[in-house]
């Protein structure tokens, strides 16, 4: 009997052991229970005045946004809580003492371009014995709201046109004709945004081409705040209002466009002055002699912005929704000659047979020349509604993205390869850029 009762005694003393061992393990590195505080979370949204205003709302529930606690000093380093909801937050929860960051933010990734607010917040917080912290994590937006609108005027006098919106940092934002009536766009501004380039190329309803192009900063809004500063962050919200002007005969002579901005945490919107694009952003460079450059006052520098290169997984459906090149040069552009270097076989066999106006995008048979080239118009006008640039033209916008669909049929590229878009960029006055943009896909 003694002997069963020792045997009895030892096993439920290996059992306690192992229960405090996977209690300790569960509380991330807890060794002493009696070293812990205790956390009660609160988290909630602040939205900016004009998205209020504009929606309707009063408050945003973040019943769904998750929230991470992480150690942040040496002795709770290792110590992460998770939870997927605001929901499945305990009403207290017990924490080893240290020094915490806490997260939370609108479910999923914040993207560059978005069709809604993205809200996320953090805050620091010292846990100490015995102690019960109170912590209030207030998430601001982050990205701000841009939109384009248009005036009767504008909307009578042109039947297409592509509007690009350029924070000078990866993609752009696109606007045409087909988005006459679309819902605002919501941008994550570069960190270092400080201006804002517009750039419109239009056709009015008799055939004319019209062009034209705004720079303008935040710092040069007609109201400031001492606490916005010279940077857009989120929270702006951004209006661009397209109208024309016009001769004494009525006829379009050019476009007009007003910008205006509405701080966070403001309920007014305030101008901000547009710069003219026909002011030069650099002095003219003198004419040496013999030099020619082609006509008198016009400059043959070649803008060539490509968007930023991409990886993207086809299984997870994270493909960009566009990718689009910007090019111009003031003297009208010659060429635009596309060749394409595959990074699986399975496309090289598209590239193979994907001929336009008789011109292979193959760089052994010299390229595609998209200038005035028929088939690839029809190819755009497809699939993302584009055309094929005409010659002479001072700016056009390349929708690579147009290209995708063939890319995700032919599934991932092979190891340490992406599919390559090499681009070269002729202006009349002979002079070139150019550029290379590269996909690489994953399953």
């Amino acid at each position: 009997m003694k002997s069963f009762n020792i045997i009895a005694l030892s096993t439920i003393s290996i059992l306690c052991l192992v229960s405090c061992e996977m209690k300790n393990e569960l509380t991330g590195s807890l060794v002493n229970k009696d070293d812990t505080g205790m956390l009660e979370l609160a988290i909630n949204v602040k939205q900016p005045v004009s998205q209020t205003r504009t929606d309707g709302e009063s408050t945003v529930s973040t019943d769904n946004f998750p929230v991470i606690i992480q150690g942040t000093s040496s002795e709770v380093a290792n110590v992460t809580r998770e939870y997927a909801a605001v929901t499945e937050v305990p009403t207290s929860i017990e924490i080893p003492v240290g020094q915490y960051t806490i997260t939370s933010h609108t479910p999923g990734e914040l993207e560059k371009q978005m069709s809604s607010p993205y809200y996320s917040g953090n805050t620091e917080i010292t846990v100490t014995k015995d102690i019960t912290s109170e912590v209030n994590v207030e998430c601001r937006m982050a990205n701000s709201r841009v939109q384009v609108k248009y005036g009767d005027d504008f909307k009578a006098a042109f039947s297409e046109w592509t509007i690009t919106v350029d924070d000078g940092n990866e993609m752009c934002m696109t606007f045409t004709q087909n988005d006459i009536d679309a819902a605002p766009v919501y941008w994550h501004f570069a960190e270092d945004a400080t201006a804002i380039t517009v750039n419109i190329r239009a056709t009015t309803t008799t055939g004319n081409t019209v062009r034209d192009k705004r720079v303008f900063k935040k710092s040069d809004a007609a109201e400031k705040y001492e606490e916005e500063g010279d940077v857009f962050t989120g929270g702006d919200a951004v209006e661009i209002a397209m109208g024309t002007v016009e001769s004494s005969t009525g006829e379009v002579t050019g476009i007009t466009i007003t910008t205006n901005i509405t701080f966070e945490d403001s309920e007014e919107s305030v101008e901000i002055p547009t710069i003219d694009p026909n002011v030069p952003s650099e002095p003219e460079k003198p004419e040496e002699p013999g030099e020619d450059d082609g006509e008198e006052g016009e400059t043959g520098a070649i803008t060539l912005n490509l968007p930023e290169d991409v990886t993207y997984s086809i299984s997870a459906g994270n493909a960009p929704a566009k990718a689009d090149a910007y090019i111009a040069s003031e003297v009208g552009l010659d060429k635009i000659i596309v060749t394409i270097t595959s990074g699986n076989s399975a496309f090289q066999e598209i590239i193979k047979d994907l001929v336009m106006d008789e011109q292979s995008f193959l760089a052994e048979n010299g390229g595609v020349d998209l200038i005035d080239n028929t088939d690839f118009g029809e190819l755009l006008a497809s699939s993302v509604g584009g055309q094929a640039p005409t010659d002479g033209i001072k700016e056009y916008i390349f929708p690579i993205g147009a290209f995708f669909t063939f890319l995700n049929v032919t599934g991932a590229t092979d190891e340490g390869k992406s599919h390559e878009f090499h681009i070269t960029v002729t202006n009349k006055n002979g002079e070139t850029a150019n550029g290379v943009y590269k996909v690489t896909i994953t399953e």
